[in-house]
């Protein structure tokens, strides 16, 4: 199992948006939890790719089964939406978050088609903005963790495409040997659509660059011996020199 972690430094502005949506999965989860509501809310909002409604498309992306669920879906939150938020500006970042999870349901519909059980999680909006990372911010520093196991693991200091490349690549993979049908625990295929829908989303800004940034976007220079001392560094004492996008 690939679990990347990104070591990037943070952007200078709060990321507002990042905290409330954090802040509405966790408190939506809590409250419904508290209250037992949390199974019938599942039941009644979750996307069922052989009746949805407009309602539970957006619905579920704010719904989880379980602390981990919640939990590890705010973390990966957490790792890439800051700098998305930053780059997108606060206009454009909520919308493109959510068109991500439409995508992660579209694709999860189509090839669940017919299935009653329902989908629900925040992980195809963020497998979303995990694409528009990809994209956009090739040369992040990341720690690649490969778990094989309980106990052994092993870690790879990688580049973005690495990190999240190897992670979408699993998902992928997953989804084929997992299969095209629903309620196996893991939808596969949301995160494929929802990380699709995101580079399809960051694409749009990279065409709108210029021209010299965007082929630096696209086919980020290797790394010298010197730059890759100093973007592995510690992320507190020493500052990446990272791509930027610069719109025409």
């Amino acid at each position: 199992m690939f679990f990347p972690i990104n070591r990037d430094r943070r952007p200078d502005r709060p990321p507002y948006l990042t905290y409330g949506l954090i802040g509405a999965n966790v408190l939506i989860w809590l409250g419904l939890t508290f209250a037992g509501l949390n199974r019938a809310a599942i039941l009644e909002y979750g996307v069922r790719p052989a009746h949805w409604t407009l309602i539970t498309l957006f619905a579920s992306m704010f719904l989880h089964v379980d602390l981990f669920h919640v939990g590890g879906n705010m973390w990966f939150l957490w790792m890439f939406a800051p700098k998305i938020e930053e780059r997108l500006g606060k206009v454009w970042f909520l919308p493109a978050y959510l068109a991500c999870g439409v995508g992660a349901a579209g694709l999860h519909s189509l090839l669940s088609w017919g299935s009653t059980v329902p989908l629900v999680g925040a992980s195809g909006a963020i497998s979303g903005v995990a694409g528009m990372y990809f994209l956009l911010f090739p040369r992040s520093p990341f720690r690649l963790v490969l778990y094989l196991g309980v106990f052994l693991r092993k870690g790879f200091d990688v580049m973005t495409r690495g990190a999240v490349g190897a992670w979408i690549g699993e998902q992928f993979v997953l989804g084929l040997i997992d299969g095209f049908g629903a309620g196996r625990g893991v939808a596969f295929w949301a995160h494929v659509g929802g990380f699709l829908s995101g580079l399809g989303i960051a694409g749009i800004l990279v065409l709108r660059a210029a021209p010299d940034e965007r082929k630096a976007l696209l086919r980020p220079a290797k790394l010298t011996e010197e730059e890759r001392d100093e973007i592995f560094a510690d992320r507190e004492e020493q500052p990446s020199k990272l791509t930027t996008l610069k719109l025409s």
